[in-house]
């Protein structure tokens, strides 16, 4: 009798559209790939992960590194305090080889943790679409209570959707050379010429429309927090949540809790007020737009408490129309990274120049000895007029 009770109790509740049970996902998504990868954080996400009590063996950690073209260094950067903690690094390189079914589950396999690279999100959540790296990344979190990890665009990726510096050139996969801008100084006004978009994300963090970096102003000196209120107002539907540089968002089931570097500078004043310009302490703001005015309302976020209660689902998500000028800049075309050809954006042809210089010096030398063989001596030359009857001699008639 008792399991029909209970079947039907169940069964009540889905019709119903109640949840049976909060996800159990585990996030930590902090607003700098730098805060992600300190120490400090590294042995947060440990934690987070269950921590290193199981001695049978090293919590086993996957990089990601897309979003920085698994770039070698990089993943040797953002894994070193996880490594010198315990973890057992792998990872999965993605940018421009397509892996194989078993390189997919060898990689995913037994996962504690899954640490996501900042760099170019849109390039990164793209790649992983197309090449079904998303579920992968969903079953490991959802189902097998990995922990996910990023910061910058490693933690727009988690969310439904970010204010994103994915159409920045520097950070494209083979940005724009020399060869085609000889001086720095405007390819310097190239890099710096960008503007932020909304991109999509892995939605883990469901619903959010997030924003890291959010005290700081980037090489196109623009703020990203007046910027980012503007992309609130364009997509009014969303709601957004802003992450400082030295900030982080712990989360563990519906239950968070704010990470704030007590070293570092924020957003946050001393009675809690926004403050520019990162004269306050780190923080994390949500933000929306009040229907009534069309003001942003924004919210500091409070230290611990239940994540229904900040991040919340939108009511309608528009698409940024910029995504697509930002793929066709920064094509999936299977080539190479530029990071494979060390310098290649530095690099200065001058075996060009040089063979250049050459040939408009052999141009100018054919063309001076044709203007002496061909041409008269003198600017003039005497005319020979011939008559009628054959005479070389012709006067005018009217003299």
């Amino acid at each position: 009798m008792r399991p029909c009770i209970f079947l039907v109790a169940v069964l009540w509740i889905w019709c119903c559209g109640l949840p049976i049970s909060c996800s159990a996902q585990k996030i930590y998504a902090a607003g700098r790939g730098l805060m992600a990868k300190s120490l400090e954080s590294a042995a947060e996400v440990i934690d987070l992960a269950g921590g290193n009590s199981d001695r049978s063996r090293p919590k086993k950690l996957l990089y990601l590194g897309t979003a920085v073209y698994d770039n070698p260094q990089s993943a040797a950067i953002d894994t070193a305090n996880y490594a010198a903690l315990g973890c057992s690094i792998s990872a999965l390189n993605v940018s421009w080889i397509d892996p194989t079914n078993y390189e997919l589950d060898t990689a995913f396999e037994e996962v504690d943790i899954i640490l996501i690279a900042g760099g170019n999100t849109l390039f990164a959540v793209d790649r992983w679409t197309k090449l079904g790296i998303d579920n992968w990344i969903r079953d490991a979190v959802l189902e097998r209570n990995a922990v996910v990890a990023g910061g910058s665009a490693g933690f727009i990726s988690l969310c439904g959707g970010g204010h994103s510096d994915s159409m920045k050139p520097e950070s494209y996969k083979n940005p724009v050379g020399p060869f085609l801008n000889p001086d720095e100084k405007v390819r310097d006004i190239i890099d710096r010429s960008w503007e932020y978009i909304r991109v999509p994300g892995l939605n883990l963090i469901e619903g959010a429309l997030c924003c890291p970096h959010y005290d700081t102003i980037q090489n196109n000196n623009v703020s990203r927090a007046n910027d980012f209120s503007n992309m609130i107002r364009r997509h009014s539907g969303e709601y957004g949540i802003a992450v400082d540089e030295w900030a982080a968002l712990a989360i563990d089931g519906d239950s968070y809790r704010v990470v704030s570097r007590a070293n570092h500078t924020g957003s946050v004043g001393p009675n809690g007020e926004f403050v520019p310009g990162s004269s306050g302490k780190p923080g994390i703001w949500t933000l929306s737009v009040d229907s009534s005015n069309g003001n942003i309302e924004r919210k500091l976020v409070p230290p611990v408490g239940k994540v229904s209660d900040i991040i919340h689902p939108p009511r309608w998500i528009a698409e940024d129309q910029m995504v697509m000028i930002a793929r066709a800049q920064n094509p999936d075309d299977g080539k190479p990274a530029a990071w494979t050809k060390q310098g290649s954006r530095n690099y200065r042809p001058y075996h060009i120049a040089i063979v250049l210089a050459f040939g408009a010096l052999a141009g100018t030398i054919v063309s001076l000895y044709w203007r002496i063989k061909r041409l008269p001596a003198h600017a003039y030359e005497e005319l020979s007029f011939v008559d009628a009857n054959g005479n070389d001699s012709w006067e005018d008639p009217e003299e």
